[in-house]
């Protein structure tokens, strides 16, 4: 199945923070600083030990599936859950991320836990001071990025619940845990449908999955390496049959202690940003002990905390109009074989 390339828009820049830069069309100026920094933020992993790195690259991830026999749709979706629910929290001092149109990487401490605990504190260097916080625990989540000048000192917060029925939400069609499977923490879950697999021209295994959300049924195709069954591709759809997001996995490492293999880089785009967002993974740390004050959100001296699912946020900052996105392929019938009810 092929895809039309993510189309750009006219573009310009926004002062935001020297690292959160992201060209953007003019008429979402006040939603795309969240857009920006909400996709950094959640697309982060990190790094232990060099020696550890030498003893997982020295140790090969188990195959998953034969050359030769065809699996079905449940041994796959089994496969991918299990490594999926085998992680049950993973913790990084470091990792780097390429930004379209940043040539140094930037730096960051993130703690991740079931399943939408999430804590991230960037900085442009180990040394530097801290200049954006994202965390996200069981009720909501919040963002706050240094002030360097322009706009109003404000950390933005909303509660899960809330955001899909915000006004935000409708200008940034896609749910934030879809960007944590972007990093390939992925479970196909049975209130959905899923079609395949179909073999495709390279030998790897392509998976349909139709997802009933909020905001109508979005279609989502993941391809599935032959042998061990890791994720390498994951595009997202409206219902308008609209590409908004794309994710591409590389450098699959296996972590032997936690029994669970990741990939080391991914490469994110979504609606809105002139070309893709590498992250290297490093070799982060699995199941570790994490202390529930971590998920807090914390108070900003000199910054007013601002909830995105208040309708006044909106009405103080004009008309914000959704983003535009590419009509991709649309899914072809012959690729549906079974069902998971």
């Amino acid at each position: 199945m092929r895809v039309s390339r993510l189309k750009r828009k006219r573009t310009e820049k926004i002062p935001l923070a020297s690292f959160l830069i992201f060209p953007y069309p003019s008429d979402v100026k006040t939603v795309t600083p969240f857009i920006s920094a909400l996709l950094l933020c959640l697309c982060l992993t990190g790094c232990a030990s060099l020696q550890n790195v030498f003893k997982r690259r020295d140790t090969p991830p188990p195959q998953a599936f034969t050359a030769t026999a065809q699996p079905t749709l449940e041994q796959i979706t089994l496969a991918i859950n299990q490594n999926s629910q085998n992680i049950r929290n993973f913790t990084t001092e470091s990792a780097s991320i390429y930004m379209p149109g940043v040539i140094v990487p930037l730096h960051s401490k993130l703690t991740f836990e079931r399943s939408k605990r999430l804590r991230i504190q960037g900085s442009v260097s180990s040394l530097g001071s801290q200049e954006f916080d994202f965390g996200s625990n069981d009720d909501l989540f919040w963002l706050w990025t240094r002030n360097r000048g322009g706009g109003a000192n404000e950390m933005w917060y909303c509660r899960h619940d809330q955001y899909p029925l915000s006004p935000v939400r409708s200008a940034i069609p896609i749910d934030p845990d879809w960007l944590i499977e972007a990093l390939g923490i992925v479970e196909f879950k049975p209130t959905d449908q899923h079609f395949g697999p179909t073999r495709m021209s390279d030998g790897n295994w392509e998976i349909i999955s139709h997802c009933n959300t909020s905001s109508g049924q979005y279609t989502k195709r993941t391809v599935i390496d032959s042998k061990i069954g890791w994720i390498v591709r994951q595009e997202l759809y409206t219902p308008q049959n609209q590409m908004i997001a794309l994710a591409e996995a590389s450098d699959l490492r296996f972590d032997r202690g936690a029994n669970v293999y990741y990939v080391k880089k991914v490469s994110v785009q979504c609606q809105g940003m002139d070309g893709k967002m590498t992250i290297d993974l490093g070799s982060p740390s699995f199941n570790m002990s994490v202390p529930s004050a971590m998920f807090m959100m914390p108070p900003f001296e000199g910054y007013r905390a601002v909830d995105l699912g208040n309708p006044e946020f909106l009405q103080s900052r004009g008309t914000i109009m959704p983003m535009s996105g590419t009509t991709g392929t649309p899914v072809p019938e012959a690729s549906i074989q079974t069902v998971i009810r």
